[in-house]
């Protein structure tokens, strides 16, 4: 209040005018009032009480301490209903901030010594899923010509390799440790021809073990009961999501294995062979590859863009032709995706690489302090065990598609 608006209330509630000497005084008081109603609530109250104590009568029996503190309970009353209260993340960050400061506050409690922090009631960006970040952008508006759709707008991924390509098994329990048997490629005696009477050569053959060993894929997610409550078909979706996301790293996990475990091209009879090969060359040269380690390759596994070269064919003069998926995938079975780096081709036969994983386990519970903080866990793994022979790795084939380009031009 203003020092002029406190002296039109003064002059309303008297009934004769007020002397200069009672104007400068009453000015004085307005003042002193403006100051205390600018002050917090705790120090208004006291000042307002010491500004009242000095007052005397006005004509007619008004008393102005009832002028001023009937103003102050207007005060009180307007911040009362403007006041907000701190929110459940501004309690956070405020005992956060005092736990920051704990060895401070302490100190200053014990020797009577002033102490002050600065608190600014914003949290920051956390892993946590709570009602107020589960869903950000736009509102709804109920405006007749807003609509509000639903339905989730996700990432899209790949495919899964291992259930789409190669046919992994889910078993109830998988072994920590595969083992298997491998033939060494050395053996002594080769059998011969002979003739009678003659002693026949001694072979034999010798084996090896070999041994794969279990993984585990896990994460996990974290959220306040509230979001459950609040967005509890949403949270569905995203326990799916989250699932999806578990399931990814693995699949790519066993991608990555395959692909460091396949033998690179080398040479075929193709070499040499072409005016101007394409993507669809290099993999009938990857096919052959194979084949000529007694492998019947079903599968190739391709980049986005380099599959769709594949489907095109342009001469030396730039002409284009367009393949049919058969002949441009060579009779194979495309998986395509970008896991499979562009410029990079793989070509297998399925059958010789194998998998047992386990359902998807999902488990729910607390940790720390999440029950008393309203808060639960989510995780979720699968366990995975893939079989990748020593001595079989020849029925696939990795190609770098521009060297391979390179060895089947003619008259190189």
């Amino acid at each position: 209040m203003k020092k002029e608006d406190f002296l039109k209330i003064v002059r309303s509630k008297s009934t004769k005018d007020l002397t200069e000497q009672e104007v400068s005084f009453l000015g004085s008081m307005g003042e002193a009032i403006e100051q205390a109603f600018q002050a917090d609530t705790v120090t208004r109250k006291k000042e307002i009480e010491d500004l009242t104590a000095m007052l005397g009568t006005f004509d007619g029996g008004k008393s102005a301490a009832d002028v001023i503190r009937a103003l102050a309970g207007k005060i009180d009353e307007v911040e009362a209903k403007t006041k907000r209260n701190l929110s459940e993340n501004d309690k956070f960050k405020l005992r956060q901030l005092l736990e920051d400061h704990k060895d401070e506050i302490t100190r200053a409690r014990g020797t009577n010594q002033n102490w002050q922090i600065e608190f600014k009631a914003k949290r920051a960006a956390s892993a946590m899923m709570t009602t107020s970040t589960m869903v950000t952008g736009a509102t709804a508006n109920n405006k007749p010509n807003f609509f509000d759709d639903m339905e989730l707008t996700v990432i899209k991924y790949p495919a899964n390799f291992i259930i789409d390509a190669i046919g992994g098994r889910q078993v109830g329990k998988v072994p920590e440790r595969w083992n298997w048997k491998e033939q060494k490629a050395v053996s002594d005696g080769v059998p011969t021809a002979v003739s009678e009477g003659a002693a026949k050569p001694l072979t034999d053959k010798a084996f090896e073990w070999k041994y794969s060993s279990r993984t585990k894929y896990a994460g996990r997610i974290e959220f306040t009961m509230e979001m459950e409550m609040d967005f509890d078909q949403l949270f569905l979706e995203i326990v799916n999501m989250f699932e999806q996301d578990v399931l990814r790293v693995w699949n790519n996990a066993t991608q990555t294995a395959l692909l460091a475990w396949a033998p690179d091209y080398t040479s075929t009879g193709l070499d040499g062979f072409y005016v101007a090969p394409g993507i669809a060359q290099v993999i009938e040269a990857g096919k052959l590859h194979v084949a000529n380690n007694y492998y019947d390759a079903d599968i190739v596994m391709i980049n986005p863009s380099d599959a769709a070269k594949a489907m095109v064919h342009q001469n030396v003069d730039g002409n284009i032709a367009y393949l049919p998926l058969e002949v441009a995938f060579g009779g194979l079975r495309p998986f395509v995706s970008n896991n499979i780096t562009a410029g990079t081709i793989v070509i297998g036969t399925t059958g010789i690489v194998q998998e047992q994983h386990s359902a998807f386990i999902l488990r729910r519970g607390v940790y720390g302090n999440q029950f008393i903080e309203n808060e639960e866990t989510i995780v979720g793994e699968v366990f995975s065990n893939l079989k990748l022979p020593t001595l079989s790795k020849n029925g696939w084939v990795k190609l770098t598609v521009a060297t391979v380009l390179e060895a089947l031009k003619q008259g190189v």
